[in-house]
Order: structure tokens, then sequence, then C-alpha cells
């Protein structure tokens, strides 16, 4: 018996790993090259915002460390102006604000026109810049109702009692949470009760 004819051996070819990349990156080219596009494009916009994001950090801290070293009203205001857009600008105007306030209502009662004279003008101001602060989304509450109640302290020195205590009202309805409020709500009983005492105080200084 004849053995049936053996078919030629045939060498199989077997892909190496390189090989096998290669194939599929053919393949596949243009899903590779958009995936490069959009990964470096990644890159670069997270490089970006890293950058922007540090700049911005390192403005704001220098703006904290321009005001720690400004004391006067009217340097504050300055900043303020510069800054204007900045929470560093809020706190400048209360600043200012408080020092004003307490220069006047310290000269308000003075014998001298020309002292008592720029007494009120500094009061006007810090009212001013209180009433400016007041609905400002970035002011705390703290300082908010610090605000209220020392713009209705300059407005009772100028003897406008009403504006007085609708400025302690205000202030007064933030007490639950803050301590200026507290405060306020004791001034504002003190005004009421004592009202006509205290116009018959400030007349002394007319």
């Amino acid at each position: 018996m004849t053995n049936p004819e053996r078919p030629h051996d045939q060498l199989i070819h077997v892909q190496t790993p390189w090989e096998s990349l290669e194939v599929t990156v053919e393949a596949n080219r243009n899903k590779i090259v958009v995936a490069i596009i959009i990964t470096i494009l990644l890159i670069a916009v997270y490089t970006i915002v890293s950058w922007v994001s540090n700049s911005a950090n390192d403005e704001e801290s220098n703006r904290w460390i321009s005001l720690s070293f400004i004391q006067q009203p009217g340097p504050l205001q300055e900043f303020a102006k510069n800054n204007f857009t900045t929470y560093q600008a809020t706190i400048a105007k209360v600043e200012a604000a408080r020092v004003l306030l307490g220069v006047g209502m310290t000269n308000y009662g003075s014998n001298n026109s020309e002292i008592k004279k720029e007494a009120t003008n500094n009061l006007e101001k810090a009212i001013e810049l209180y009433s400016e602060v007041i609905n400002d989304a970035k002011l705390m509450p703290e300082l908010k109702a610090q605000a209220l109640l020392n713009a209705g302290k300059a407005h009772e020195a100028m003897r406008r009692f009403d504006k007085a205590k609708d400025y302690f009202t205000q202030a007064s309805a933030m007490e639950v949470k803050t301590g200026s409020g507290v405060l306020a709500a004791k001034y504002l009983k003190n005004l009421q009760e004592t009202q006509p005492d205290m116009v018959g105080f400030y007349k002394n200084f007319e």
C-alpha cells in the first residue's frame, strides 16, 4: 500500500511583538494621532491653569503684605482704589473708615471750629466708606455688622438719631451670628431709652 501523498511542509510565520504593534498602529493611525493631540492639549491647559493659579496666589499674598504696612486713611483709600475688585480693597475701606471714625469722634467735641469741621468731615467720610462695604458680598458677617454698628455711631455723634437707630437695628439683626450685632443691640436699646437726654448732652458741644 502506498502512503498517501504528504503535503509539502509549510513554514508558519509568527509575528514578533514589534510587528504586532506596527500592524495595530497602522490600523488605528488616525485614532492615535487624535489621542496624541488631545493629550498635548490637556497638558498645555493644565500647565497654563497651574501657572495662572500660582501667579494669582502670589498676587493675593503680595496685596495682603502691602496692605499690612498701610495705616493712614488716605493711603488706605488709595490702595482700595487701585485694587478695587479685590477683597483686600474692601478691608482697606473698612480700616480707613475705622481710623476716620476714631479721629472724628475724638475731636468732634472740640471747641475749635476748624478741628470740629475736620472731625465732621472724618465722620462723614467714615459713613461713606462703611456704606460702600456693607452690601459687599465678599464682606464677612462680623465685619458687616461692625460696619453697620460704626456707621450708626457716627450718625449718633452728629445727632442723627433716627439714622443711628436704623444702622443699629440692621446690625442687631445679626446678633445671633456676630459679636458686633450683640453690641449693636445694646446701643440701640440705650439710644431708644436715652434719646431725649442725648439731645441735651450733644447741645453742650454746639
